[in-house]
Protein backbone atom coordinates (compact mmCIF):
# COMPACT_ATOMS: atom_id res chain seq x y z
CA UNK A 1 0.00 0.00 0.00
CA UNK A 2 2.88 2.38 0.72
CA UNK A 3 3.94 2.17 -2.91
CA UNK A 4 0.47 2.45 -4.44
CA UNK A 5 -0.67 5.54 -6.31
CA UNK A 6 -3.52 6.64 -4.09
CA UNK A 7 -6.43 8.92 -4.83
CA UNK A 8 -8.57 10.15 -1.96
CA UNK A 9 -11.89 11.98 -2.10
CA UNK A 10 -12.00 13.54 1.36
CA UNK A 11 -11.68 16.95 2.99
CA UNK A 12 -8.79 16.04 5.35
CA UNK A 13 -5.48 17.52 4.23
CA UNK A 14 -3.29 15.36 6.49
CA UNK A 15 -0.28 17.64 6.51
CA UNK A 16 2.55 17.35 9.04
CA UNK A 17 1.32 19.79 11.76
CA UNK A 18 -1.96 17.82 12.06
CA UNK A 19 -0.03 14.61 12.80
CA UNK A 20 2.54 15.87 15.31
CA UNK A 21 2.74 13.85 18.55
CA UNK A 22 2.58 16.59 21.16
CA UNK A 23 3.50 14.32 24.08
CA UNK A 24 6.98 13.26 22.89
CA UNK A 25 9.66 15.84 23.77
CA UNK A 26 12.88 16.43 21.82
CA UNK A 27 16.38 16.29 23.28
CA UNK A 28 18.93 19.09 23.37
CA UNK A 29 22.68 19.06 22.79
CA UNK A 30 23.25 19.85 26.47
CA UNK A 31 21.22 16.84 27.65
CA UNK A 32 23.09 13.86 29.05
CA UNK A 33 23.07 10.38 27.61
CA UNK A 34 21.31 9.25 30.77
CA UNK A 35 18.45 11.72 30.23
CA UNK A 36 18.18 10.63 26.59
CA UNK A 37 17.93 6.98 27.66
CA UNK A 38 15.29 7.74 30.31
CA UNK A 39 13.24 9.81 27.85
CA UNK A 40 13.28 7.06 25.23
CA UNK A 41 12.21 4.47 27.77
CA UNK A 42 9.45 6.69 29.15
CA UNK A 43 7.93 7.42 25.74
CA UNK A 44 8.65 3.99 24.24
CA UNK A 45 10.69 5.27 21.28
CA UNK A 46 14.11 4.29 19.98
CA UNK A 47 14.88 7.57 18.20
CA UNK A 48 14.55 11.20 19.22
CA UNK A 49 15.34 14.51 17.52
CA UNK A 50 18.14 16.65 18.96
CA UNK A 51 17.93 20.45 19.03
CA UNK A 52 20.47 23.26 19.29
CA UNK A 53 18.26 25.90 20.84
CA UNK A 54 15.20 25.48 18.66
CA UNK A 55 17.11 24.34 15.57
CA UNK A 56 16.92 20.71 14.54
CA UNK A 57 20.41 19.18 14.22
CA UNK A 58 19.81 15.44 13.88
CA UNK A 59 18.24 12.25 15.15
CA UNK A 60 19.85 10.19 17.91
CA UNK A 61 19.08 6.50 18.37
CA UNK A 62 18.84 4.22 21.37
CA UNK A 63 21.80 2.15 20.13
CA UNK A 64 23.99 5.24 19.96
CA UNK A 65 23.09 6.19 23.53
CA UNK A 66 23.70 2.66 24.83
CA UNK A 67 27.12 2.60 23.15
CA UNK A 68 28.26 5.72 24.98
CA UNK A 69 31.12 5.00 27.36
CA UNK A 70 29.76 7.43 29.91
CA UNK A 71 26.05 8.22 30.09
CA UNK A 72 26.88 11.35 32.04
CA UNK A 73 28.39 12.90 28.91
CA UNK A 74 26.23 15.31 26.92
CA UNK A 75 24.85 14.52 23.49
CA UNK A 76 27.02 17.35 22.21
CA UNK A 77 30.13 15.38 23.15
CA UNK A 78 29.63 12.73 20.49
CA UNK A 79 29.11 12.97 16.75
CA UNK A 80 25.54 12.85 15.54
CA UNK A 81 24.91 10.93 12.30
CA UNK A 82 25.26 12.92 9.09
CA UNK A 83 21.80 11.83 7.96
CA UNK A 84 19.07 14.12 9.26
CA UNK A 85 15.61 12.80 8.40
CA UNK A 86 12.95 15.49 8.42
CA UNK A 87 9.97 16.91 6.55
CA UNK A 88 8.82 20.50 6.17
CA UNK A 89 5.73 21.65 8.04
CA UNK A 90 3.89 21.76 4.70
CA UNK A 91 4.54 18.05 3.99
CA UNK A 92 1.66 15.69 3.24
CA UNK A 93 1.31 12.39 5.09
CA UNK A 94 2.67 10.57 2.01
CA UNK A 95 5.85 12.66 2.19
CA UNK A 96 6.18 11.73 5.87
CA UNK A 97 5.76 8.04 5.12
CA UNK A 98 8.33 8.26 2.32
CA UNK A 99 10.84 9.92 4.67
CA UNK A 100 10.25 7.20 7.29
CA UNK A 101 10.88 4.50 4.69
CA UNK A 102 13.87 6.22 3.08
CA UNK A 103 15.63 6.71 6.42
CA UNK A 104 14.24 3.59 8.14
CA UNK A 105 13.00 5.56 11.16
CA UNK A 106 9.91 5.40 13.35
CA UNK A 107 9.76 9.12 14.13
CA UNK A 108 10.04 11.92 11.57
CA UNK A 109 10.97 15.43 12.78
CA UNK A 110 9.03 18.36 11.33
CA UNK A 111 10.76 21.70 10.67
CA UNK A 112 9.82 25.05 9.14
CA UNK A 113 11.67 26.79 6.32
CA UNK A 114 14.24 28.16 8.80
CA UNK A 115 14.91 24.63 10.10
CA UNK A 116 13.24 25.46 13.40
CA UNK A 117 11.78 22.39 15.08
CA UNK A 118 7.97 22.11 15.03
CA UNK A 119 7.53 18.62 16.48
CA UNK A 120 7.71 15.00 15.39
CA UNK A 121 5.38 12.55 13.73
CA UNK A 122 5.48 9.10 15.31
CA UNK A 123 4.67 5.80 13.64
CA UNK A 124 1.47 5.61 15.67
CA UNK A 125 0.18 9.08 14.71
CA UNK A 126 1.10 8.45 11.08
CA UNK A 127 -0.82 5.16 11.06
CA UNK A 128 -3.83 6.80 12.68
CA UNK A 129 -3.77 9.53 10.06
CA UNK A 130 -3.41 6.99 7.28
CA UNK A 131 -6.37 5.03 8.66
CA UNK A 132 -8.53 8.17 8.62
CA UNK A 133 -7.34 9.02 5.12
CA UNK A 134 -8.33 5.56 3.93
CA UNK A 135 -11.76 5.45 5.62
CA UNK A 136 -10.83 2.38 7.66
CA UNK A 137 -13.67 2.92 10.11
CA UNK A 138 -16.27 4.16 7.62
CA UNK A 139 -19.07 1.77 6.67
CA UNK A 140 -19.01 0.36 3.15
CA UNK A 141 -17.94 -2.53 0.95
CA UNK A 142 -14.48 -2.94 -0.56
CA UNK A 143 -13.99 -4.13 -4.14
CA UNK A 144 -10.74 -5.41 -5.60
CA UNK A 145 -10.64 -5.10 -9.39
CA UNK A 146 -8.13 -5.82 -12.12
CA UNK A 147 -7.79 -4.61 -15.72
CA UNK A 148 -5.06 -4.14 -18.29
CA UNK A 149 -3.28 -0.82 -17.89
CA UNK A 150 -4.08 0.19 -21.47
CA UNK A 151 -7.81 -0.13 -20.73
CA UNK A 152 -7.71 1.57 -17.33
CA UNK A 153 -9.61 4.83 -16.89
CA UNK A 154 -10.23 6.56 -13.56
CA UNK A 155 -13.20 8.43 -14.98
CA UNK A 156 -14.75 5.17 -16.18
CA UNK A 157 -14.37 3.56 -12.75
CA UNK A 158 -16.07 6.56 -11.16
CA UNK A 159 -18.82 6.59 -13.80
CA UNK A 160 -19.63 2.89 -13.39
CA UNK A 161 -19.82 3.31 -9.63
CA UNK A 162 -21.97 6.44 -9.69
CA UNK A 163 -24.29 5.08 -12.39
CA UNK A 164 -25.23 2.48 -9.76
CA UNK A 165 -26.06 5.16 -7.16
CA UNK A 166 -22.88 4.63 -5.11
CA UNK A 167 -19.94 6.85 -4.21
CA UNK A 168 -16.23 6.09 -3.96
CA UNK A 169 -14.91 7.14 -0.56
CA UNK A 170 -11.43 5.68 -1.02
CA UNK A 171 -9.62 4.66 -4.19
CA UNK A 172 -6.10 3.43 -4.86
CA UNK A 173 -4.29 1.64 -7.65
CA UNK A 174 -1.18 -0.44 -8.07
CA UNK A 175 0.46 -1.29 -11.41
CA UNK A 176 1.97 -4.77 -11.70
CA UNK A 177 4.99 -4.17 -13.97
CA UNK A 178 5.50 -7.88 -14.68
CA UNK A 179 2.26 -8.18 -16.66
CA UNK A 180 0.98 -4.61 -17.10
CA UNK A 181 -2.17 -5.22 -15.05
CA UNK A 182 -3.70 -2.45 -12.98
CA UNK A 183 -4.96 -3.49 -9.54
CA UNK A 184 -7.76 -1.28 -8.26
CA UNK A 185 -9.20 -1.17 -4.76
CA UNK A 186 -12.40 0.76 -4.06
CA UNK A 187 -14.02 1.58 -0.73
CA UNK A 188 -17.66 2.43 -1.35
CA UNK A 189 -20.37 4.09 0.71
CA UNK A 190 -22.67 1.07 0.39
CA UNK A 191 -22.66 -2.64 1.11
CA UNK A 192 -25.13 -3.45 -1.68
CA UNK A 193 -22.69 -4.01 -4.52
CA UNK A 194 -24.25 -6.76 -6.68
CA UNK A 195 -25.30 -4.33 -9.43
CA UNK A 196 -21.94 -2.53 -9.28
CA UNK A 197 -20.05 -5.80 -9.60
CA UNK A 198 -22.18 -6.83 -12.59
CA UNK A 199 -21.49 -3.47 -14.26
CA UNK A 200 -17.73 -3.75 -13.81
CA UNK A 201 -17.77 -7.27 -15.25
CA UNK A 202 -19.69 -6.02 -18.30
CA UNK A 203 -16.89 -3.52 -18.92
CA UNK A 204 -14.23 -6.27 -18.73
CA UNK A 205 -12.99 -5.56 -15.20
CA UNK A 206 -12.10 -8.73 -13.33
CA UNK A 207 -13.55 -8.62 -9.82
CA UNK A 208 -10.89 -10.30 -7.70
CA UNK A 209 -12.56 -9.94 -4.31
CA UNK A 210 -15.58 -8.43 -2.55
CA UNK A 211 -15.41 -7.51 1.13
CA UNK A 212 -18.74 -6.50 2.62
CA UNK A 213 -18.98 -4.22 5.62
CA UNK A 214 -20.53 -6.46 8.23
CA UNK A 215 -17.65 -8.92 8.47
CA UNK A 216 -14.63 -7.53 6.66
CA UNK A 217 -14.74 -3.98 8.04
CA UNK A 218 -15.01 -5.32 11.59
CA UNK A 219 -11.97 -7.53 10.94
CA UNK A 220 -10.10 -4.55 9.50
CA UNK A 221 -10.95 -2.48 12.57
CA UNK A 222 -9.75 -5.29 14.85
CA UNK A 223 -6.44 -5.50 12.98
CA UNK A 224 -6.00 -1.75 13.14
CA UNK A 225 -6.81 -1.61 16.87
CA UNK A 226 -4.44 -4.54 17.47
CA UNK A 227 -1.65 -2.71 15.66
CA UNK A 228 -2.28 0.41 17.75
CA UNK A 229 -2.09 -1.68 20.94
CA UNK A 230 1.18 -3.22 19.72
CA UNK A 231 2.69 0.21 19.07
CA UNK A 232 1.69 1.29 22.58
CA UNK A 233 3.37 -1.69 24.28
Amino acid sequence: MFFSRLYKIRSETMIAPELISESIPPLHLEDSGELALITMQEFNVSQLPVLDGNTYVGLVTLDEIINLKHLSHTIKSFQLPVRKPFVRDTAHIFDIMKAALDFNVRVVPVVNEDFEYRGLVSAESCLRGFAVLNSVKDAGAILELEIEQTNYSLSEVARITEDNDAKIICFYTNLRPQDGMMEITLKLNTTDVSAIVASFERFDYEVKAIHNDAEYTEELKDRYDGLMRYLNV
